[in-house]
């Protein structure tokens, strides 16, 4: 029973706090993208970051070990970070596992996912990723290839040093995956693999090549993710209390210098990533630990967290209760809900949206000069 309390009670302030920081901070910014999208790139961005020690500090709340090995992120950098996809619910952790790798940086880095389509409907979530830049792909290459190339475009434009996140496996490592990676390696002559699937190099190989082309690459990230004790799958796992006592990341940077600039060659280089990342689960599920030599760095205990929690906690009890009892505010979280709704029924998302404006509003900006 106290399992399920503290499930419930960490997925519910989770997504509170989402919805709070969407209705109470990111919707009265909009104005400012009216009148200067760089300068709402940047509150955006602030926003975000500071939100991602809240699920940091809800994790120590409820006793989840983050514990990172391997290299540093340089959070100033502009980089891909690729990772393997253990489960739906990787991307929980990894909020802690940035703010750990990044230290004494935090909320420095600007780390935004590259994700399936439908994620963006997610009321909520989805809303507020949307509003963060996250890229938003379909699997139709046509359109995710332009997809991508107008936000890097975007991106480099505003001269932002971005860290782009990246799952080549395309999904989560289940039953029906695996078997579909199983049939794919037979038919390629490719080893079989048990705790990876084998990556899709398309994307990847896109953005290193548009990025390198631009100047714009400055390392590439690998991060490999383990669960020694238990694997949640999914997010009834999480609200039922299903949650592991301690998540490891494997941090590995290589410079883009390390990394080749030749479409072929980057499929190869993936490839040989991921046969790396296999060897490397295969030691750490019998060891429980990815290594014993390099640095471990636990997760830090500190006034900032103690802050996180008690803002975005305190801001998630004002909303429900403006919610309940305030006319205003409730026609205020109607109206954008509706905003939102719509965009995701009549366009490509809010974060195309703002692409588009940037390039016009730059247009503007020069021809009144």
């Amino acid at each position: 029973m106290r399992q399920l309390a503290y499930g419930i009670l960490y997925c519910a302030l989770w997504y509170g706090s989402i919805v709070a920081g969407f209705l109470f901070i990111a919707c009265p910014l909009l104005p400012i993208l009216i009148l200067s999208p760089p300068t709402f790139r940047k509150c955006g961005d602030l926003l975000f970051s500071c939100w991602e020690l809240y699920p940091t500090a809800l994790l120590e709340m409820i006793g989840v070990k983050v514990i990172i090995s391997g290299d540093h992120v340089l959070p100033n950098e502009s980089a891909i970070l690729i990772m393997n996809h253990r489960t739906r619910v990787d991307w929980n952790f990894l909020w802690a596992a940035m703010y750990q790798a990044c230290m004494p940086n935090i909320a420095a880095h600007k780390l935004k996912f590259i994700l399936k389509d439908p994620i963006r409907h997610i009321p909520g979530p989805g809303w507020i990723m949307q509003m963060n830049g996250f890229l938003y792909i379909t699997r139709r290459w046509e359109e995710d290839k332009g997809r991508l190339s107008r936000t890097l475009d975007y991106l480099i434009a505003l001269k932002k040093r971005t860290q782009l996140l990246i799952f080549p496996e395309g999904t989560d490592l289940t039953v029906t995956s695996k078997e579909k990676s199983d049939r794919f390696a037979k038919k390629n002559g490719l080893p079989l693999y048990n705790y990876t699937l084998h990556p899709k190099t398309t994307g990847f190989s896109y953005l290193a090549r548009h990025l390198q082309r631009a100047g714009y690459l400055d390392a590439v990230y690998d991060l490999t993710i383990g669960y020694p004790d238990f694997v949640p799958q999914s997010e009834i796992d999480l609200v039922t209390g299903k949650i592991p006592k301690e998540v490891h990341f494997y941090v590995t940077r290589i410079p883009s210098a390390q990394v080749p600039d030749d479409e072929e060659a980057l499929r190869h280089w993936l490839d040989e990533r991921w046969r790396l990342k296999e060897q490397l689960l295969k030691k750490f599920y019998k060891n429980k630990c990815f290594s014993d030599k390099d640095k471990v760095w636990p997760m830090p205990q500190g006034i900032v967290l103690s802050i996180a929690f008690g803002f975005w906690t305190l801001l998630t009890g004002v909303s429900i209760i403006m919610i309940v009892t305030s006319t205003f505010f409730q026609l205020w979280t109607l109206g954008h809900a509706l905003l939102f709704v719509g965009l995701s029924l009549f366009s490509t998302g809010f974060n195309q949206l703002e692409m588009g404006w940037y390039w016009r509003w730059k247009n503007i900006s020069l021809l009144s000069r």
